[in-house]
């Protein structure tokens, strides 16, 4: 028998990054579990923030550029302390030993231990309560050359080993082992016409 749970902001898994706005002088940090690709033409993310973070503002106040950086398990205090930490009052980056590099395309700086890093420019925001949703169009990615598979740009989540953070018991986690390929498990129910999206 299933319990309801009444309308909650849980999903599982939620990828856990780092988003950075500012610039190589003046910059900020923000642990965003409420983020997703949204759209591969253009490519685009959306994330929703509170809308009295101080990264946000550093977003809005630089042309809407900003980073998007997946730490992989091993940053798991890190990122919390980016989370739980105002930059308001404490100097994340100096505190947390993450180091910033400049960005190809936008002005926002990526972190360099990451393994694995988007530039995005804000293209529009939704206010929704007391968040305001941010899509940002995809216009660079990073990646370290040993998450990469060799001789393509396909990061191997094995190596990459993405941290995700789990709502409501409040965890971080890291991937399972593969299962099965996508776009072909589910030949074997029967077999599948390609779906229109």
């Amino acid at each position: 028998m299933k319990k309801r749970l009444g309308p909650v902001e849980r999903l599982f898994p939620m990828p856990c990054v780092l988003v950075v706005g500012g610039t190589m002088d003046e910059a900020d940090a923000l642990a965003v579990a409420w983020i997703n690709v949204v759209s591969s033409t253009p490519p685009t993310l959306a994330m929703g923030l509170r809308n009295n973070r101080r990264t946000l503002a550093l977003i809005r106040d630089n042309g809407g550029e900003f980073t998007v950086n997946i730490p992989g398990t091993a940053l798991a205090a890190q990122v919390d302390y980016c989370g739980i930490t105002s930059g308001n009052t404490a100097d994340k980056f100096a505190d947390s030993g993450l180091t910033l590099v400049p960005g190809a395309q936008v002005g926002a700086p990526i972190i360099e231990e990451c393994p694995y890093n988007i530039e995005c420019r804000t293209t529009h925001e939704v206010e929704v309560g007391d968040y305001v949703v941010i899509f940002g169009e995809i216009v660079e990615c990073h990646a370290e050359e040993s998450i990469l598979r060799e001789g393509t740009d396909i990061a191997e989540m094995d190596w990459l080993d993405p941290l995700i953070y789990c709502a409501g018991v409040r965890e971080y986690r890291g991937l399972g082992p593969k299962l099965h390929d996508a776009y072909s498990i589910g030949k074997t129910i029967r077999t599948a016409e390609p779906a229109d999206g």
